[in-house]
């Protein structure tokens, strides 16, 4: 038999919903606390340099430009992440918020749990020793681009305890990177996308 893993990856449905896109606060200025709004990085990734909070984390950025790319099946719908001191040293903590790209799959919730147990599966796989938390949380979402009621999910990710803000960034980051690693591998081709690169607006110059 197996040791236990030294994470916890757990899931749960949140009572709450939200609307994608959504709009953010109207004093948002370059400050990652504030809600800046929906970025449709999906169909302008060059909007990933207007997003506050992966200015200073390259490893929150790696996974939200993997998660929006062509390749993808997915589309990310918000992003944190925040160094913590306390007493006892740091912690990092924060969360990424997405979809599946698909008018089909967002429909149903056992999407997301389907690929909460086989992310399960994955660490187990790469022996992940990290002693992380993952909180992935299933919402309810209204797309209204598509006029489509489904579900969206994001997952929480708190590091425990340590020494130093180098030491949590490290845990951080490495976390980050198996979710980069296994959500980029997960292909599922749509014929009914909600975002691709051929729904970012055309600016017609009159004259």
């Amino acid at each position: 038999m197996q040791p236990p893993p030294t994470y916890l990856n757990v899931l749960s449905l949140s009572p709450y919903g939200k609307a994608i896109p959504y709009t953010g606060n109207a004093t948002c200025e370059a400050n990652k606390y504030s809600n800046c709004g929906f970025k449709n990085l999906k169909a302008q990734p060059e909007l990933i340099h207007t997003v506050p909070e992966l200015v200073a984390d390259s490893a929150l950025r790696s996974l939200v430009q993997s998660l929006n790319a062509d390749s993808s099946s997915f589309f990310s719908v918000g992003c944190f992440s925040d160094p913590v001191q306390i007493d006892q040293g740091h912690r990092y903590k924060g969360y990424v918020d997405f979809s599946w790209n698909c008018k089909k799959c967002v429909q149903d919730a056992i999407n997301y749990f389907s690929l909460f147990f086989h992310f399960e599966q994955f660490l187990r796989d790469q022996d992940f020793q990290q002693a992380v938390k993952l909180d992935w949380v299933v919402e309810q979402a209204q797309f209204s681009d598509v006029n489509i009621h489904g579900f969206c999910c994001a997952i929480f990710i708190n590091t425990p305890v340590c020494a130093s803000v180098e030491q949590a960034y490290t845990v951080w980051q490495r976390s980050l990177k198996m979710l980069e690693a296994f959500l980029s591998n997960i292909h599922r081709p749509s014929s009914s996308t909600i975002y691709s690169s051929a729904t970012a607006p055309v600016n017609v110059l009159t004259t």
